[in-house]
């Protein structure tokens, strides 16, 4: 039994934010942690153009980082008009991100270009370009995995599994994430959390994604705090790089 930890939108913005995470994470002991680096938040945080935040994202850790690319902006641009989204990604758009749906309407050479670009500036702010991509929201269309693919990239993730891209196999991996952007997301989601981490406790590969806006509310928090303790009690944490090494193949 698997755990793949996360912690999404790490950007020179959430720095005080990330600093409460890290702690978080440190004083619990855990093992391996995925950073989801964003190149350029919101066009106005570019990562390797801030020096402190580069020798931050290259510091040591009390724990093994794996780092991936999160989209480039993280912040959702208007589509082409010849580009339809229907209905259901409309909902999408609306239910589980803020304007952020970034990779959900891009298309051709503006989806190649962008994941170029944000591979440049991981690249420049890491040392290296990471082999795992996650769309914001995990909102994407199906010319994103192709497109990573040829951009070197070997996995990305949607709402349901972990991807191979080179070949487009899954994994299923289903995902514990909490919302605060209103207090009704809030409450719900630190009721729903523990539910869903009882019903798929019998999975072989969860997720649990924290994200910087949890650590401002400490009844959130504490719910972070109890799935990772229950979780963790029965999985080892590890990154996509070890997927190979589960039993059983891809699916």
């Amino acid at each position: 039994m698997n755990l793949l930890l996360s912690v999404h939108d790490v950007t020179p913005f959430h720095a005080e934010r990330l600093g409460r995470i890290e702690s978080f994470l440190a004083s619990r002991s855990i093992a391996r942690v995925t950073y989801l680096l964003v190149p350029d938040f919101h066009g106005r945080f570019d990562a390797a153009s801030d020096p402190e935040f580069v020798r931050w994202c290259r510091r040591p850790r009390p724990y093994e980082v794996e780092w991936a690319q999160h989209g480039h902006l993280h912040l959702e641009e208007a589509p082409p008009a010849a580009i339809r989204v229907g209905l259901v990604d409309r909902l999408r758009r609306r239910w589980m991100t803020a304007g952020e749906g970034e990779f959900l309407a891009l298309r051709g050479e503006a989806l190649r270009e962008r994941l170029e670009v944000g591979r440049r500036i991981c690249l420049g702010c890491l040392g290296h370009a990471p082999h795992l991509f996650v769309a914001p929201a995990w909102l994407f269309n199906e010319e994103l995995i192709p497109a990573l693919a040829g951009a070197g990239f070997a996995y990305t993730e949607d709402h349901r599994a972990v991807i191979d891209v080179r070949n487009a196999r899954r994994v299923a991996a289903p995902v514990v994430t909490w919302a605060t952007r209103t207090r009704v997301r809030r409450v719900g989601s630190r009721a729903v959390a523990p539910i869903l981490s009882r019903r798929w406790s019998g999975e072989p590969l969860l997720r649990v994604a924290i994200h910087p806006y949890d650590f401002d509310h400490p009844d959130t928090v504490r719910s972070i705090d109890a799935v990772l303790r229950s979780t963790l009690a029965a999985r080892e944490p590890i990154t996509c790089s070890q997927l190979r090494r589960l039993p059983g193949p891809l699916s």
